[in-house]
């Protein structure tokens, strides 16, 4: 049983899934729900299947490091933009 951060209800866990692009889950990675959600990728690009061409997650997932982490390993990072971002993303 994982155990993660702590919640009005208890504690708390996090899923991370890998899919392919017809979104069927190919294995997942459980994390403490206090977790970063960047403690996930190493283990969720490690599952041992195909390389990714892409990678599409939501705003917990974004910042530069890990955009420059994953085009380093020719992964196109398909992540929204936090609204506090200090540099606007050209998404083209």
């Amino acid at each position: 049983m994982a155990r993660g951060g702590r919640s009005r209800g208890g504690f708390t866990t996090k899923i991370h899934a890998r899919a392919d692009g017809q979104g069927r889950p190919l294995g997942f990675v459980l994390t403490g729900g206090e977790a970063s959600d960047y403690n996930a990728v190493p283990d969720l690009l490690a599952i041992p299947v195909g390389k990714p061409g892409l990678f599409l997650a939501d705003k917990g997932y974004e910042g530069d490091f890990l955009r420059e982490e994953l085009l380093i390993h020719g992964i196109r990072p398909v992540i929204p933009p936090k609204a506090n971002r200090k540099n606007p993303l050209c998404l083209t």
